[in-house]
């Protein structure tokens, strides 16, 4: 069984339709306008990142890595990490998002999956990431605890369940989603 990608843990808390498509029929979505503009802008803040000093982290004296790609069998899962700062004492991750809200439940989703990866491969403690709101260069600090992670293993598990089984999942409720996602000419019962 392949891994799952972190970033699909992001997708199944927005929509778990977008998960199964990327499973079950990959190649076929195509990247939206906002999708191609996130990736341009993350390649600008990670280039402004790496001269600047890491006191917004709390993380003085921090070892910085950038584009860190991790993957582990036992876990299933695997992604690039857009920053990870080391102590001697714990790690954090830190990821760039180009959006002008404040972060929702699949950016923690997709922050606990990166935690999960750094622990198991650093052997350190993650018990706190950052999300860097390029826009406004404001970032938030999002708490990972035991009940986040054992939110992402029930997720990862229903995911490979609905691949496996090839189950469809529902809509997301919050049809707004719906207008830029880029399968939406493949949900037929929501348009």
């Amino acid at each position: 069984m392949s891994g799952v990608l972190v970033t699909d843990l992001k997708q199944w808390a927005y929509c778990q339709r977008i998960v199964y498509y990327r499973q079950i029929m990959p190649g076929i979505g195509k990247p939206t306008f906002k999708m191609q503009e996130a990736h341009r802008a993350q390649d600008l803040i990670e280039s402004l990142e790496m001269r600047r000093v890491i006191t917004k982290y709390g993380l003085d004296g921090a070892r910085r890595r950038f584009g860190v790609w991790l993957s582990d069998d036992k876990l299933g899962l695997s992604g690039k990490i857009d920053l990870v700062l080391e102590t001697d004492a714990e790690a954090v991750v830190v990821d760039f998002k180009l959006t002008s809200g404040d972060p929702g439940e699949n950016h923690r989703m997709q922050l606990a999956g990166y935690a999960l990866l750094v622990q198991s491969a650093t052997g350190l403690k993650v018990h706190r990431t950052f999300l860097y709101r390029i826009p406004d260069s404001r970032v938030f600090e999002i708490p990972i605890d035991d009940r986040r992670i054992q939110e992402v293993q029930i997720a990862l598990t229903a995911m490979r369940q609905n691949r496996d089984l090839e189950i469809l999942p529902e809509p997301t409720s919050v049809r707004a989603r719906c207008v830029e996602c880029e399968y939406q000419n493949y949900c037929a019962d929501v348009w």
